[in-house]
């Protein structure tokens, strides 16, 4: 798909501008990685180097699928705009790629939350 003929890229332009991008599924958006990341380091402090990796995991394994969850709040505030091909489409693309995304993120807490 072409990115400027990305309805929900553009659903969510019109509605914050240009930080739709962050949406987009080609951009990696590492801050929000990082911001994760940080968050559950001070929520388990003295994590060793091994354990700090795994934060970096449930992280990455929790943003990269941002352009499938953008497509559900899209649908929850404008179902109108979706055709049901689309919505086929769309829910497929989601089932293929976050389920394995959502199961690493899980293993990688219940290490993290492992006696340290």
């Amino acid at each position: 798909m072409n990115i400027e003929d990305d309805k929900v890229i553009n659903i969510f332009k019109n509605l914050i501008g240009d930080k739709a991008n962050n949406l987009r599924g080609d951009f990696y958006p590492a801050f929000a990685n990082s911001a994760i990341t940080e968050a559950l380091k001070e929520e388990y402090p003295n994590l060793t180097e091994e354990k700090i990796i795994e934060t970096d995991s449930i992280g990455m394994n929790l943003v990269c699928w941002q352009r499938n969850a953008a497509f559900i709040v899209a649908l929850c505030l404008f179902p109108e705009k979706f055709t049901k091909e689309e919505i086929q489409d769309e829910v497929q693309s989601l089932l293929i790629h976050m389920p394995d995304h959502i199961k690493d993120a899980l293993v990688s807490y219940d290490k993290l939350a492992e006696k340290q």
